[in-house]
């Protein structure tokens, strides 16, 4: 998501300054390392639910453990997904331009 924010300032703004570019490339380094504590933050939340069913009135049932299962994985993809919508609209596109590959829900 962090390269669809660049190719927006881009086709907007036009080519990028030296330290516009320097802005960019130290933004996209430090996505690369918040994203994976985000998402191992996330696996660490998702493990209480995985613990219910452990619990004795869902082992061997196979209807509770599908749903805590379905409920687990949610919470694992719940923040690499927040922290992608929320870069996304946070940086947006400059000024009121919109690029032609822009989702519509997202602000501009």
């Amino acid at each position: 998501m962090a390269s669809l924010v660049a190719h927006a300032h881009v086709y907007c703004a036009g080519d990028l300054s030296a330290g516009e570019g320097f802005a960019g490339a130290v933004w996209m380094l430090s996505r690369f390392v918040l994203f994976p504590a985000v998402s191992a933050g996330s696996a660490l939340l998702s493990l209480p639910v995985q613990l219910l069913a452990r619990l004795p009135w869902a082992a061997g049932r196979l209807w509770p453990q599908l749903l805590l299962t379905v409920l687990a994985l949610a919470v694992t993809l719940a923040g690499p997904a927040a922290l992608t919508v929320y870069d996304v609209a946070t940086q947006g596109t400059p000024g009121d331009c919109v690029v032609p590959w822009w989702p519509a829900w997202l602000p501009t």
